[in-house]
């Protein structure tokens, strides 16, 4: 709760909205916490293992249901390609604690059948799972489209919201529009300080770094941006791309992880590996004329409240 990201942002949006609906539910960080009294014990994050499996171990030692949300991608590729040696060392030996919550949970919600055959081939396992997308808030319709004009004097600009990090790739965005003038909005916590050192050495007068970024200011900036770009190296799929497409944003995500199971045609991709792809994928979104298609879409299949749903019927077919 301390440094929100993608799984805290699903598992606070989901909680509301099962409780809105009628489920009870306790939050525990205590691995070790008594469960006798509970249903059912839903699990977040394979992507970190440690508290996951320290929960998993709990709950099978009290015999209880488990449900198990991944959020997992195979990041092995990711951290090859970025010279992460130490981190994907770290990855290989959690494999094993990996393996043993797929194994041990009694059912797992990808958010996508891309999660879920990565799952299956990776870990060789049988368990029982049920597609679960995640979600996104449907205040995020409403903004204030002039709020960045009004506080900062900039319009028209493309936006980029997520921590400044390796993994979210704005270095690779602002070399990709060094030699354009559009204003670009850059949204997020600083979570490596010697890659936002690195990005700092390539701002130019047209890009604005935004930090400490309440969520209902968040609503207005999306509202006022030409497009919404993630050029990450890797995604599955990108909330913020959710969020950008309710707001009526078009949208430019990577084409590495499951961003494009999840969007379809409605959005542009890049390779985040190449300055050209991220540019003519920009390019290309400006220039499209602009339609509702991807709100419609999103309001179709990824609200909380639609979502939360499914994850009842998931609940009851274990209880």
């Amino acid at each position: 709760m301390d440094n929100l990201a993608g799984d805290s942002i699903v598992f606070l949006n989901l909680r509301k909205h099962l409780q809105d609906q009628g489920i009870k539910i306790d939050i525990c960080t205590d691995e070790n916490i008594n469960i006798k009294s509970y249903d059912l014990v839903h699990i977040f994050n394979t992507i970190r293992t440690r508290e996951s499996y320290g929960f998993m171990k709990n709950a099978k030692q009290h015999n209880k249901k488990v449900v198990l949300t991944p959020i997992y991608w195979d990041l092995r590729d990711y951290f090859t390609q970025t010279d992460q040696i130490v981190k994907k060392e770290a990855w290989e030996k959690s494999e094993d604690k990996r393996k043993y919550l797929f194994e041990n949970c009694d059912m797992y919600l990808p958010h996508c059948e891309g999660e879920a055959e990565l799952i299956r081939n990776n870990y060789r396992v049988n368990t029982k799972y049920v597609i679960i997308p995640y979600g996104v808030d449907e205040s995020f319709k409403n903004g204030n489209k002039n709020y960045i004009r009004d506080k900062y004097g900039v319009e028209e600009y493309i936006l980029c919201v997520g921590r400044i990090h390796h993994q979210k790739n704005q270095l690779n965005l602002m070399k990709a529009m060094s030699n354009e003038r559009i204003p670009i909005v850059l949204v997020g916590s600083i979570n490596d300080k010697r890659y936002y050192r690195d990005c700092m050495s390539q701002k130019k007068e047209n890009i604005m770094i935004l930090q400490d970024v309440k969520r209902e200011a968040l609503k207005s900036i999306y509202k006022g941006a030409l497009l919404h770009v993630l050029p990450s190296w890797i995604e599955y799929p990108g909330l913020v791309s959710l969020e950008a497409g309710i707001a009526g944003c078009k949208v430019v995500s990577t084409e590495i992880g499951s961003a494009k199971e999840v969007l379809a045609d409605y959005a542009d991709y890049c390779n985040p590996s190449n300055i050209d792809s991220i540019y003519n994928a920009i390019m290309s979104a400006l220039h499209k004329t602009s339609t509702t298609d991807l709100r419609n879409y999103i309001e179709e299949n990824y609200t909380w409240h639609k979502i939360a749903k499914k994850a009842i019927e998931a609940y009851h077919s274990l209880i």
